[in-house]
């Protein structure tokens, strides 16, 4: 049976993979996710560095999981494991492993590890050789492929897209065969997914800010810029990380929101309107979509910025639920599919077990491969997005009995409100949200 593990000899290891001796210190933080920070360490097996000079350090924020017995018990003095005693988020957790690291080792370098990623043999190597060859860089950052389609990129570092508010990640989606050139290059940041960082940069920048988790190697990459520093991406080490595309959306836009104001804030003051207009229009399009918890989410974000709140912050969020939990008869023929593309919405039929009858209507945004979709289901009515729109703005508010099945990608593209009851589902967690 393949593990997660086991993705670690997807691509084999380079012939020209420079060797090294330096001793390394590894933090990684995990919260309720064995089975993840599991195929991490075992991945490290498979790694082309003597395990005899790798100090791993393992920072457990108090899971309910059994995560630290559980380590203790399978890999015992191979690990070291500190206890936080408490939920402290990425930040938190980070910093505990860090300062950790400043206290008890002297070793030069630091590699900072997510839970849910799965290192390639080569992984370390080619990052020390980057780092060795550019003194002037702080961190440097492995590339990052797809976990659940190892054929596709997340990110070959990022930058800040500032005039639009947003992250914008390097080369997310592309095929890795197709990539190009694979020299390591200069970049605004790179995710603490795969971070190595050098002792002295660390001791003179300081440790994350506690934005308990996003965005605190953002402004950490940041501020070593603003101190002289350089960030490089070296793509020639691959680490495999679940996609954006699999983390459902729900309290961590929270987080997003809240942290990308205080970056705006320390970095770009003068642009910090952008945000704060974009996320009042998202306060505006969740109140007429009928996300009402999201939108005292995005206000709580905001407001918790203009009095300076960080760390963690407790609050409501919409309940998911499963699909295999939710009783499909109950739409039956009465169903509009709203979907933002082809493959959702065919996920969303297999996954769902959804039954397709010839009242139901389909919606598809992104047009591509509609064709294909048209021949599969030749009696389903194919709605244009646009006509769409328009009969649901005119019709009277709850008059109709049609459900909608929404995509729950549509939520970053705006849309005329939606006055049917509305079920929002996410064919890649095979979860949805109930709003009727």
């Amino acid at each position: 049976m393949q593990t997660a593990s086991s993705l670690a000899l997807y691509y084999p290891s380079r012939s020209d993979a420079p060797c090294y001796q330096d001793r390394i210190s590894v933090v990684m933080v995990t919260f309720n996710k064995y089975k993840y920070i599991r195929e991490l360490l075992n991945s490290f097996v498979h790694l082309n560095y003597d395990a005899q000079l790798l100090d791993i350090v393992v920072v457990d924020n108090n899971s309910s999981d059994n995560t630290e017995e559980l380590l203790r018990k399978e890999f015992g003095d191979k690990i070291t494991i500190i206890q936080t005693g408490d939920n402290l988020g990425g930040s938190g957790g980070f910093n505990a492993g860090m300062k950790y690291v400043l206290e008890n080792h002297d070793n030069e370098y630091i590699w900072l590890l997510d839970n849910d990623v799965v290192v390639h043999p080569d992984s370390l190597n080619w990052l020390l050789d980057c780092i060795k060859k550019n003194l002037d860089a702080a961190a440097v950052g492995s590339m990052m492929l797809q976990l659940d389609n190892p054929e596709l990129i997340n990110e070959i570092g990022a930058s800040m897209n500032w005039r639009g508010a947003k992250v914008s990640m390097v080369n997310f989606g592309a095929r890795y065969s197709e990539m190009g050139s694979n020299d390591s290059k200069a970049v605004e940041y790179c995710a603490a997914a795969s971070l190595l960082k050098t002792r002295k940069s660390l001791e003179q920048l300081g440790l994350w800010q506690d934005f308990f988790i996003h965005f605190d190697d953002v402004e950490w990459c940041l501020r070593a810029q603003a101190r002289g520093y350089k960030i490089y991406c070296e793509p020639k080490s691959i680490v495999f990380h679940e996609s954006m595309n699999k983390k459902q959306p729900t309290w961590i836009k929270y987080y997003n929101i809240r942290n990308l104001l205080y970056l705006y804030a320390s970095y770009k003051p003068l642009l910090i309107g952008i945000p704060l207009l974009k996320f009042s229009l998202w306060v505006v399009y969740f109140k007429l979509h009928g996300y009402h918890k999201n939108a005292a989410m995005c206000l709580k974000a905001i407001a918790d910025f203009l009095f300076g709140k960080k760390r963690k912050q407790e609050f409501t969020t919409e309940n998911y639920m499963a699909f295999d939990s939710y009783d499909w008869s109950r739409l039956d023929s009465s169903a509009t599919c709203v979907f933002y593309d082809v493959q959702n919405f065919l996920d969303f039929i297999e996954r769902a077990s959804f039954r397709i009858a010839g009242d139901n209507k389909v919606v598809i945004y992104k047009a591509d491969g509609i064709e294909q979709l048209k021949a599969k289901y030749p009696n389903i009515q194919f709605v244009k997005p646009f006509a769409f729109m328009l009969q649901n703005f005119f019709a009277a508010k709850h008059s109709s009995k049609v459900t909608l099945v929404f995509d729950g990608a549509l939520e970053g593209h705006f849309m005329l409100p939606s006055f049917s009851p509305k079920l929002v589902v996410y064919p890649s967690y095979r979860t949805l949200l109930d709003l009727n």
